[in-house]
This record gives structure tokens, sequence and C-alpha cells, in this order.
């Protein structure tokens, strides 16, 4: 009895260093292909950038989520705007993935980005060349196709945000608390007098 007992136990135990060898390996395998279509993905920012490889990245549902922009959901979104960004200059983009965890379907990287934007002739007026850091979160999805591609992709700055004051027309006057409108109280209405 003692001696079956001790046979399962070390089968149990095997069993155990079994799944954690494979779930290494996965591990290890999953991070190969992440950093493999990352490469692939800043590849769509080389000479001069092509705005339809970077969307073909983002699965139909997937957003990107810049610092001081709006979210942009979805591929054609993604594409314009990456279009009109590089009608502007040149964009350089690096990654540094620090971890990436997986759950099959499902994977989740964190690391650290640069954007450097050199500033070109189509460059709007008051956009000059910058350089942003800081870390990015990236939700991966394993499509039916054998892909991963984005889910959702975020940035968050670490540099201060440029800030540009408006035109003094586009400005609301700002009222002390003391003088703002009760909005218990509506304005009479000059049809009415």
């Amino acid at each position: 009895m003692r001696r079956a007992l001790m046979t399962a136990l070390c089968l149990v135990l095997l069993a155990g260093g079994c799944s954690r060898s494979q779930q290494a390996q996965d591990a290890a395998a999953l991070r190969e292909a992440i950093t493999a279509v990352n490469d692939e993905f800043l590849g769509c920012f080389t000479e001069g950038g092509d705005a339809d490889c970077i969307a073909s990245y983002f699965s139909e549902e997937g957003q990107m989520l810049l610092s001081n922009t709006p979210a942009q959901a979805g591929p054609e979104a993604i594409r314009r705007f990456w279009r009109q960004a590089l009608g502007w200059g040149q964009w350089e983009v690096g990654f540094n993935s620090l971890l990436i965890e997986p759950s099959e379907p499902l994977a989740v990287e964190r690391g650290r980005y640069t954007i450097r934007f050199t500033a070109g002739p189509g460059a709007p007026p008051g956009r000059p060349s910058t350089e942003d850091r800081g870390t990015y979160l990236v939700h991966w999805r394993h499509d039916g196709d054998g892909k991963w591609r984005i889910a959702v992709q975020a940035f968050v700055s670490e540099v201060a945000a440029r800030i540009v004051a408006a035109p003094a027309q586009d400005r609301a006057p700002v009222r002390p608390p003391d003088q703002a409108p009760d909005p218990d109280k509506q304005a009479p209405d000059p049809d009415k007098q």
C-alpha cells in the first residue's frame, strides 16, 4: 500500500513538473511570436510609413489609444489616422517588450516605447518635431486565422504635454462660481415677451 502511494505521489509530482515545463515552453513560444509580430508592425513605419500595413495588425474591433488623441476604433479609423499622420512627416517607433502574459486565445504585453516625429512640409501649422516615450500595454488576440492581432494598444506618455493657448475668440469666459448662471433659472423666452 505504501509503495502504491509513493508511486502515485511520484507520478503526480512528475506530471506537475511536465505541466510547468510545458507552460514555460508555451510562454517562450508566445514571446517569440509576439516579438516577431512587433518587428513586422514596426516595419510598417519605415521608408515613409504604410497606413494599410499598420491597420492590418489590428483586429476588427481593435482600438489604438494614443496620448492627447481621441481613440481610434477599428482598422478603417486607424488607417485614416495614420494615412493623415504619415503625411505630416517621418515617424520612428520603437518598442521594448518587458512582459508578455499568455491566456490563450489572449495575451497581454507591457513594455516601453519611443516615438520620434520629424515634421515635414505637410505638417499642420504648430505641429513641431517631437519625441515621446513612456509605457505601453497591448491586449493581443489570437484570431481564427492563426495570427496574433492587436485588440487594444494603449500608450501612456511620461513626457509633459505641450500646452498651446487657444486664440482669444475661441475661449469661453471663465466666471467665478458666485457669478455662474443658475441652472434652475431659465432665461426669459424672447418670443413670449
